[in-house]
C-alpha cells in the first residue's frame, strides 16, 4: 500500500488502520508512508530507506539504512540517519 491514508480524515484513517490490524493476522502487508505516527501505530517491523546520489554520474540509488522491529526503530535506532528522520531532524 502506497500512502494508504494520505488525505483521509482521522475517522477514515482509523477505519483503514483497524482493517490493516485485522488483516495482518492472515496476510503480510507492506505500506510505504511518510507518516511516522501511522508507521508506529500499525507496523510490526519498519524499514528506513534513503536515496544516495553519485556525485560523478548523478545516478540516484535507493539504500536500505535499517530494518528492525518498529519499537526499536522509533526508540533506539542503530543508524544516526534513522534517528534523525524519525525525530524530524532530517527529511
Amino acid at each position: 500500500m502506497d500512502e494508504p491514508c494520505s488525505a483521509l480524515d482521522p475517522v477514515a484513517t482509523a477505519r483503514i488502520e483497524d482493517l490493516m490490524m485485522e488483516l495482518k493476522d492472515d496476510y503480510t502487508i507492506v505500506i510505504v508512508t511518510h507518516n511516522m505516527q501511522q508507521a508506529a501505530r500499525v507496523s510490526d517491523r519498519t524499514a528506513f530507506f534513503v536515496t544516495e546520489v553519485n556525485a560523478v554520474s548523478d545516478v540516484r540509488t535507493g539504500v536500505l539504512v535499517e530494518y528492525a522491529p518498529t519499537d526499536k526503530i522509533f526508540s533506539n535506532p542503530e543508524d544516526e540517519r534513522t534517528e534523525r528522520y524519525v525525530t524530524g531532524r532530517f527529511g
